[in-house]
């Protein structure tokens, strides 16, 4: 074989092994699990109020942004919003980024949709960290699926063993919570809410729970938890799809309930290297 043949099969060599090396690089995700900073008491367990407007609360905002930015730069930035409404999504974005978000804002009548958009975390950290990561768009990942928890409920208080199970469970995981809000810190409450033990009984009660719930009743509680995930996954399929070829780093922003699936996930996808949070903050 002549030099020039033996350089070339080389050089073929070496590209094609740094391009394989490239497809195998993961891409690292920061998942922040948080409250619902506008408190809108959908879910059944019941937290404290925590001001988010307060001085404290957004200087700890201003913390927690600077100090992702700095060291991880995300790529992207996923929020739980509408899948279905992302050109609204980020044309809200694009008046905050004008500094005219108000100009929608003083337009709502509805105080709980005031509160949503001016308290809600994706404007309030979401808009601000992709501000600062100087990004033109975020991503939202949300879908809705019919979910009857006022049958599932109707049947919990039909039995008194189910029903004491679930009132024990659900005031560990207000105690939780609430314990968690009260930390001084905002840093310090997302990393009390993400805590493994707190992720897992999140889930936990879905499937040590509600999956049995309603046997008799055509496996209702089966059916409710196999839609709560089928949610999440739907969320999963949002996200992978819109996740950019050159994207080596994003932030995912949902509520500790999504979280606690979502890093299931994550977690068994090869393409991914699930950073730990207190890694990050």
């Amino acid at each position: 074989m002549n030099i020039i043949k033996y350089l070339s099969y080389l050089t073929l060599f070496l590209s094609l092994t740094i391009t394989t090396l490239h497809a195998q690089e993961k891409v690292n995700v920061i998942l922040l699990g948080t409250y619902h900073f506008n408190n809108p008491g959908n879910d059944a367990m019941k937290v404290a109020e925590r001001n988010i407007l307060s001085e404290k609360d957004q200087l700890g905002l201003e913390e927690i942004t600077e100090t992702i930015l700095r060291k991880n730069n995300p790529d992207q930035i996923f929020v739980e919003s509408a899948f279905s409404q992302k050109k609204h999504l980020n044309y809200l974005y694009h008046l905050y980024l004008d500094n005219q978000y108000s100009r929608y804002t003083d337009t709502l009548q509805s105080k709980r949709s005031k509160r949503y958009y001016i308290e809600g975390e994706t404007f309030q950290l979401a808009f601000r960290l992709a501000k600062k990561s100087n990004h033109q768009e975020v991503f939202p990942i949300d879908t809705m699926i019919e979910m009857r928890f006022d049958l599932l409920f109707k049947e919990l208080n039909a039995n008194p063993d189910l029903k004491k199970e679930f009132d024990t469970k659900l005031a560990t995981s207000s105690k939780i919570g609430n314990e968690a809000l009260e930390k001084e810190k905002l840093r310090d409450v997302f990393l009390a809410l993400n805590e493994d033990h707190a992720l897992a009984r999140n889930k936990g009660i879905y499937l040590s729970l509600f999956n049995k719930v309603g046997i008799q009743s055509n496996y209702f509680g089966a059916k409710l938890v196999s839609d709560w995930f089928k949610r999440n996954l739907i969320m999963y399929s949002n996200f992978q799809s819109q996740l950019k070829s050159t994207t080596k780093t994003v932030v995912i922003l949902v509520g500790t309930g999504h979280a606690a699936i979502l890093r299931d996930f994550i977690k068994n996808d090869d393409r991914f290297n699930l950073i730990d949070l207190k890694n990050v903050l």
